[in-house]
């Protein structure tokens, strides 16, 4: 199980970003032009919460990556120390 964690933080990552993009699209959107600054503020509040969604789900999908090519590169290195007769 543990090998799968960064694919897990991965596609985490992935669906967090995807869910902030729709989240600030259908819940925030775009105001309007006669909007009151209330309304203006409300949606300001929800396509800000949507950026932080998507900025956190790339952070995380950066981060499996990372995790992944790390480990990758870790098991190849002890293969190598360590040749099996």
């Amino acid at each position: 199980m543990k090998q799968y964690y960064p694919l897990i933080v991965v596609a985490l990552g992935i669906l967090l970003s995807v869910a902030g993009f729709l989240y600030a699209g259908f819940v925030g959107g775009i105001p309007g032009p006669d909007d009151s600054p209330a309304e203006a503020a409300h949606v300001s509040l929800h396509n800000k919460i949507g950026f932080g969604a998507v900025c956190v789900g790339v952070l995380s999908f950066l981060a499996g990556i990372v995790a992944g090519v790390i480990r990758l590169f870790s098991r190849k290195n002890s293969r190598k120390k360590h040749p099996q007769s």
